[in-house]
């Protein structure tokens, strides 16, 4: 049986096969509807990636193991999407295809955008001390940079609140978690930049640097700069009034109960951005561009900021990053999120994209193996 990560990597290593295919001439954007575009891909090489994607989920949700939405895409086309299960699952309420849902960690990459924006904007550098920010920061010798590529040190304040507030229901906001770091200083993971240690702690305190610099709250600053130009109307963040519409799935535990509000839903960037498949294949597509972030800045994010041993996952400025053997690069990000998982893949190489949304914990998705037998990638069947 397969765990959650092995499951996210075996849907990887699809889309690492499909973006290897030699990229067919690039079509004029069209102001239309976004379809299957069956010049774009054989019809023999749609009808094998329907067959395995399809037959895939369909038997994972008949196994109770797959609750969500699932969107391809290859040459800026949409080439598969459907969604399985319940937006409530003890009322079987069905999902939609363009059902709204908490994306986790996959939030992180709007966070370490915005900065990359300002910086584009000369308001500050990723080198900049957070002392500058957070005067009396009780952590010091950090950067954003540090804060962006995980390795700051931080403890994590999630642990901290839980333990210090007794309403667990009540939406609380980054101030607060920033005034009980200061006041609580609990024991930091390791010294800055020494080490990688993956940080929620981090990417609160970028969101709040964001706010700062841009004088606005960071909700306001990404749909300003980056939802609305890129045309993301089903996005934003946390609002304890949005996340009540009826086309916003609830998290569900692997037994199929609801998850229940919790005060952290409303402490933003290192998670509590709510998207659809659609919109994040359009911020997909803006990243194959330079028309929102630069060149320069996505090189600084998708270049390896944590060197370990070849060949493994590393990570860049809010993704992680994998260099498969033919020397191309895959940037992609998972989330959790209290009945939320989520994956996100972009392959800018042949413009794949893989978006896989869900609302159910899921610890075994079952045996997936045969994906890596007929893709025929052993550097991932390993894992």
């Amino acid at each position: 049986m397969l765990n959650l990560n092995q499951f996210f990597l075996s849907s990887l290593c699809f889309w690492i096969a499909l973006g290897c295919q030699k990229p067919q001439e690039e079509k004029e954007e069209s102001s239309e509807e976004i379809s299957i575009d069956i010049d774009s891909l054989s019809k023999k090489e749609l009808d094998h990636f329907h067959k395995v994607f399809d037959s895939t989920f369909t038997k994972l949700h008949k196994l109770r193991q797959f609750n969500g939405v699932v969107l391809g895409a290859k040459d800026k086309q949409i080439v598969y999407k459907k969604a399985f299960g319940y937006r409530n699952i003890r009322r079987r309420t069905r999902l939609e295809e363009d059902d709204i849902f908490q994306l986790a960690s996959v939030s992180k990459q709007f966070t370490a955008s915005a900065i990359l924006l300002l910086e584009q904007d000369s308001l500050l550098s990723v080198n900049d001390s957070i002392n500058q920010y957070f005067p009396n920061f009780p952590y010091p010798g950090i950067t954003i940079k540090m804060l962006l590529d995980h390795r700051s040190g931080l403890p994590n304040y999630i642990y901290l609140m839980d333990r210090e507030l007794k309403d667990k229901h009540t939406p609380i906001d980054n101030q607060l978690c920033i005034d009980y770091m200061y006041e609580h200083q609990p024991g930091k993971y390791g010294s800055p930049d020494k080490s990688f240690r993956y940080s929620n702690s981090g990417y609160m305190l970028l969101a709040s640097i964001v706010e700062k610099v841009a004088q606005t709250p960071f909700s306001t600053f990404l749909e300003q700069r980056i939802f609305t130009p890129l045309g993301m109307d089903s996005t934003f963040t946390f609002d304890p009034v949005k996340v009540q519409q009826d086309n916003i799935p609830y998290g569900h535990t692997g037994g199929g109960r609801k998850f229940e509000e919790y005060m952290l839903d409303g402490v933003l960037g290192d998670k509590s951005v709510y998207s659809n498949v659609e919109d994040l294949f359009k911020w997909h597509k803006a990243l194959l561009g330079d028309s929102l972030l630069s060149e320069e800045s996505k090189e600084k994010a998708f270049t390896f900021h944590s060197p370990k041993r070849k060949g493994s996952h590393n990570y860049g400025f809010g993704w992680r990053l994998f260099k498969p053997s033919d020397g191309t690069k895959v940037i992609y990000h998972g989330g959790w999120w209290r009945g939320y998982s989520t994956l996100f893949v972009h392959y800018p190489e042949s413009e794949a994209f893989l978006i896989i949304l869900t609302n159910r914990v899921n610890h075994s998705f079952g045996n997936t193996n045969h994906v890596f037998d007929i893709l025929e990638i052993p550097e991932f069947r390993r894992r």
